[in-house]
């Protein structure tokens, strides 16, 4: 087999309230909340919980994951 010949598909998550998703090697984040943002052209906001830590996390496709203390905070700009 030639380098660079396999075909590997791309991996598709789905992000409605309830799923569980991975962002690099944060593994295991239940999604709990999205916040969207019509109108001004950016990307929607997700609130993620990671159970195993009991820690949330605020994620912007195309600008990174923030590890936040509250809900609250995972879920505000």
């Amino acid at each position: 087999m030639a380098y660079g010949t396999a075909y590997r598909p791309k991996a598709k998550q789905s992000w409605e309230i309830g799923d569980h998703v991975s962002v690099g090697f944060v593994k295991g984040l239940e999604v709990v909340a999205k916040v969207a943002t019509p109108g001004d052209h950016r990307p929607d906001l997700y609130a993620l919980w990671q159970p195993a830590t009991g820690r949330f996390y605020s994620f912007v496709p195309h600008n990174g994951l923030v590890r936040c203390e509250t809900l609250e905070e995972a879920m505000s700009w």
